[in-house]
């Protein structure tokens, strides 16, 4: 029997052990309360499937927080004023949304660690204030494979949806990169920043669509003064260790929205041009604290709006089907109120 009381339960737990020495009792329960309310107003909207009670409730982390995604992303699109539907036939992306009347498609994935235990051992040891430069770039590596895996599996997902009709040739299809099992225990994930950045900065979604690299210092002017080089790539290696059947990892392409002239970076880049943009963002448990200081900034003290994370939206600039900026502006809205006129 599937026990809602216990997933609220969960729920409370993790904010407590986030915020609560911080911020006391009260500011968690309101934030606690703040993500029930959106759990009933999503199981009444008629987009949750069949399945996502027993998802969300599941023992299985990933799985529950797959589904949480699901919810907190259904939440954010209604707040920015758009209207999600689920599939008309019973299958298809997560999301539909309508902008200028134009259809666009959002596929949302929560990128799991699957079996690279090495990110949770790098999580354990995760000190932002003394980092270790090995182990952070170790893992913004590793995070950075479970990204390109995630986007990769959706892509090939929306290219079943195509084939099958369920979403059209003209229509705007978009990848959500949920990045909450890339962010460690820690709090302010989804409120303030998402997951760390890649090794040359930018976000994980950037260096998996864009090709980033590492950013390096350079001497010029007569070796007078250092200037930073940023550097691209089309693969990155892939992790060290072997398949299960005892074999090396590919490398794994990460140009997909580019014009790479490696074979392999290639024909995805090809294939990705179906996608017109990947959205990355954080939404995990914290969703509920982001929507107290969302509040307050349309109530209150817009200087807060500010320090909330929106996320980061990388667009296709090879892509068939052009998200608008009016489509943009709203994906990357969360906080409902003017626009401060800077006067």
């Amino acid at each position: 029997m599937v026990n809602k009381e216990e997933l609220f339960s969960r729920w409370r737990a993790t904010l407590s052990r986030r915020y609560e020495a911080g911020f006391g009792a009260e500011f968690t329960e309101q934030a606690h309360q703040n993500l029930t309310h959106v759990f009933h107003d999503f199981m009444a909207s008629g987009c949750a499937d069949p399945i996502f009670l027993n998802g969300i409730c599941s023992k299985d982390v990933s799985a529950s927080t797959q589904r949480l995604g699901e919810m907190l992303l259904y939440e954010r699109l209604c707040h920015s004023g758009l209207d999600p539907k689920p599939s008309p036939r019973g299958k298809g992306p997560d999301f539909c949304v309508k902008v200028e009347g134009r259809r666009i498609w959002l596929e949302l994935i929560t990128p799991s660690t699957g079996d690279d235990s090495r990110i949770n051992e790098l999580f354990k040891g995760y000190d932002p204030l003394n980092p270790c430069p090995v182990d952070a770039t170790d893992l913004r590596e590793r995070t950075l494979l479970r990204i390109s895996h995630g986007i990769a599996e959706k892509l090939t997902k929306y290219e079943g949806y195509l084939e099958e009709g369920v979403v059209g040739p003209e229509d705007v299809l978009v990848i959500v990169v949920n990045d909450a099992a890339m962010c460690p225990d820690a709090f302010f994930y989804g409120v303030q920043f998402n997951a760390d950045k890649g090794v040359g900065g930018p976000s994980l979604a950037e260096h998996a669509v864009y090709g980033i690299g590492q950013t390096t210092w350079e001497l010029v002017g007569g070796q007078r003064r250092n200037a930073r080089k940023n550097t691209s790539r089309e693969l990155v290696e892939n992790r060290p260790e072997p398949k299960r059947d005892g074999t090396a990892r590919d490398p794994v392409p990460v140009s997909l929205f580019m014009k790479p002239v490696t074979e392999k970076a290639a024909i995805i880049a090809e294939r990705a041009t179906i996608i017109s943009a990947v959205l990355q963002v954080t939404l995990r448990e914290d969703y509920g604290v982001m929507m107290m200081f969302r509040e307050k900034a349309e109530n209150e003290n817009r200087i807060l709006e500010g320090r909330l994370n929106p996320g980061v939206l990388a667009i296709n600039p090879r892509s068939r089907n052009t998200l608008s900026a009016p489509a943009q502006g709203k994906l990357m809205r969360i906080v409902e109120a003017p626009d401060l006129s800077g006067i």
